[in-house]
């Protein structure tokens, strides 16, 4: 049974940060749902583990029950958000699917654009964390800074058609970075040449970005993403 709601339902993945023991929903991302007129919804495990005592590596698959109890909240969404973090797990990896095969929007930050690109680059690795140590000439880790460095976007992107311009500079707090994937799902690099987006061009809206949009709400082309997020629920 799907419940009547006039505002959409966005589902945020609850992350477990280090050193703590609480799975929680960024902030910034919540707002970020609520000023665009959304209704916030956090995605939690359905799973029995302990996810502060257990490395994802070392979590047991989930079953075809619990996948199934997991896709019973997510049929309550109207799309997706996956949150920047310290990992990752299956839970996020079953997102993406889902939203995949559903074609309901999902937009990946930081860890999120992470995870998805992992999964896009068909790596069958259930949980497994697939980065790379940053290690080029630009430091993007500066989580105090509103603005480090450029990125310059595929102008056959579908992340241009929305941001409308080539290059764009923004915030950046990522130690590492994705592998090299597919050119076609690359849709935007830093200028030291490390993926900064990925997409899939024949859905409505399954977008990544390595930097945190929700950290500057009053930035043009932060609230171009978020406004083509919502106008594709």
């Amino acid at each position: 049974m799907r419940w009547c709601f006039i505002k959409p339902i966005i589902g945020i993945v609850g992350r477990l940060y280090s050193g703590d023991s609480n799975i929680i929903c960024a902030e910034e991302v919540r707002l970020a749902v609520v000023k665009n007129n959304g209704i916030p919804f956090l995605i939690l495990p359905v799973d029995k583990i302990d996810m502060s005592l257990k490395d994802p590596c070392s979590k047991p698959f989930y079953s075809e029950e619990e996948i199934k109890d997991l896709e019973s909240v997510l049929s309550f969404c109207d799309g997706f958000i996956l949150p920047g973090g310290d990992t990752w797990y299956q839970l996020d990896e079953i997102i993406i699917d889902y939203a995949i095969r559903c074609d309901k929007p999902l937009l990946g930050i930081c860890l999120g654009m992470q995870v998805l690109s992992k999964v896009l680059s068909n790596d069958k690795r259930i949980g497994y964390d697939n980065t790379i140590k940053n290690n080029t000439s630009i430091n993007h880790f500066e989580p105090n800074k509103t603005y480090v460095h450029s990125v310059i976007i595929d102008k056959t992107s579908k992340l241009y058609s929305i941001i409308g311009e080539e290059k764009i500079i923004v915030n950046s707090r990522h130690s590492y970075h994705v592998r090299e994937l597919d050119n076609t799902l690359i849709c935007a690099r830093s200028s030291d040449g490390l993926i900064e987006g990925v997409e899939l061009k024949d859905k409505k809206f399954i977008i990544g970005v390595q930097w945190h949009p929700e950290s500057n709400l009053e930035d043009k082309y932060s609230k171009k993403l978020f406004k083509a997020f919502f106008q594709n629920l």
